[in-house]
């Protein structure tokens, strides 16, 4: 079928050529097909020989009897080409040779043997490893006809680039321009061709973790875990307490696991809690991450839940919750104003800048439980309505205290006696938890001090009022 349709295509080429003295016909084809070419010959002349070229280059000759393989001349000159390759691509140009004082006559036709498409990666090997700030030079050479259109991918994701492409070159500035450099390349025949190109860069080691702070408590099992992000090459790693590199024992074990690094204490002793570091070194610079193995309260977490968290003109009840193998002692609560109302006699104005650094600290009693998880609660009472409100919770068991807690903002409903709402959209009653943790907290200085009236906050346990002055070293 492929053959006639061919035949069919030079037929109309040949029709049209008896009808002009140019008409040159191009055949796509694929290999392993036949063409057949046709050549105009002046029907009123005899005296004559045909010549055919193939890029300028005989490849058939009447009165001489040149043949080339594959190639034919038939007694009408046309010319058959058989069982095509690729190098049969090109131009073929018919010569008819006449007598004095005519001159040659020449038809040219062409024909594009189609091929699939291969692709040769640059450097040949597929690899490709430099130092940060170096220059990646890559590439892909590709045969096929028609012309392959080269796209690019790294990590299986599309590289926008401007222009289709055989060859990348860029400085190698970061780390994370590493990775698999993939070029596909098509031409309409046959399947897309891919290589892959795995491009190292050389830099410093980067370690991270997901807990630096971890709660444990005597008797129990522990894991400090430290992750290798990267390391070209490879780092030379080590754990250290207070400097010192960690003995280990049968009760004290390192694991390596791909890049995940653990420090595990099977059964820990009391003289296991303190800070430890993971460290990655290698030639291109030094990485660490440090622990505190401690058996002092994990951060406590304010619950938002609405059918939880009530909320009235002058009250808000809060709940947390806060890990710790030993019992807790006590919480401390502070809160502040965050914007609102104004504390003022006459009642009137309301405001959205952040007032002074007044904070109030409500000491609330622990539990008996020995956990892991605690709970508790606490209805703040004698707020100013329409007032939002900022508040962070601290823990305390036989350790010491925990860190503070991320800030929780809620606001208070407008009472009955400030009927007239705020000016701004931006006081809402639902509680909103902030990741932040406090900064003024464990930089403040804290002064006791007697408030007035008006800034008082009323609850069933002694309240101590402190005024924090925020400062910076």
């Amino acid at each position: 079928m492929r053959l006639l349709h061919l035949l069919i295509v030079v037929a109309a080429g040949w029709t049209q050529c008896e009808q002009s003295s140019s008409a040159p016909v191009t055949v796509t084809t694929c290999e392993n097909d036949t063409v057949l070419l046709p050549c105009h010959l002046d029907q009123t002349e005899s005296n004559y020989h045909v010549r055919w070229y193939k890029d300028g280059r005989v490849i058939a000759d009447s009165e001489q009897g040149v043949q080339t393989p594959r190639v034919m001349m038939y007694s009408n000159s046309s010319l058959q080409v058989v069982d095509l390759k690729s190098e049969d691509t090109g131009d073929y140009t018919c010569e008819v040779i006449r007598p004095e004082p005519s001159g040659p006559m020449r038809q040219t036709h062409y024909i594009e043997v189609q091929t699939p498409t291969t692709v040769r990666t640059i450097p040949e090997n597929g690899y490709q490893e430099v130092r940060k700030g170096e220059f990646v030079d890559i590439g892909c050479e590709t045969t096929g006809t028609p012309e392959p259109v080269i796209n690019w991918r790294k990590n299986g994701e599309e590289i926008a680039l401007l222009e289709h492409r055989h060859r990348i070159k860029f400085r190698a500035e970061h780390r994370l321009l590493a990775g698999v450099y993939e070029c596909v390349a098509f031409n309409g025949v046959g399947d897309p061709m891919k290589a892959s190109i795995r491009v190292v860069i050389h830099d410093a080691p980067v370690v991270t973790a997901e807990r630096s702070f971890v709660h444990t408590a005597v008797g129990l099992r522990a894991a400090l875990i430290a992750k290798l992000e990267f390391s070209v090459p490879a780092a030379k790693t080590a754990w250290y307490r207070d400097g010192v590199p960690v003995r280990t024992d049968d009760r004290v074990v390192i694991m390596v696991f791909d890049n995940i690094h653990q420090l595990i204490f099977r059964t820990v002793r009391k003289s296991d809690l303190g800070n430890y570091t993971f460290r990655a070194e290698n030639p291109l610079g030094m990485a660490d991450v440090s622990f505190k193995l401690t058996g002092i309260p994990n951060v406590a977490s304010f619950k938002v839940d609405p059918a939880l968290n009530k909320a009235t003109a002058t009250s808000f009840s809060l709940i947390w919750e806060v890990d710790s193998y030993s019992t807790i002692i006590e919480y401390n609560l502070w809160l502040r104003p965050y914007y609102g109302r104004l504390a003022s006699t006459d009642g009137d104005g309301f405001t959205t800048e952040t007032p002074a650094n007044l904070w109030s600290k409500i000491v609330v009693p622990g539990d008996s439980s020995e956990g892991p998880i605690h709970s508790a609660g606490y209805t703040v009472r004698g707020l100013t309505p329409a007032t939002v409100y900022e508040a962070i919770v601290t823990s305390r068991n036989r350790f010491g205290w925990s860190k503070p807690s991320s800030v929780l903002h809620f606001a208070t409903e407008t009472g009955a006696a400030y009927a007239r709402p705020p000016t701004t959209d931006d006081i809402d009653i639902n509680p909103v938890l902030e990741d932040e943790q406090p900064h003024n907290i464990s930089q403040a200085k804290i002064i006791l001090y007697t408030a007035s009236k008006s800034e008082q906050l009323c609850s069933s346990v002694t309240v101590i009022c402190v005024l924090l002055w925020v400062y910076f070293s």
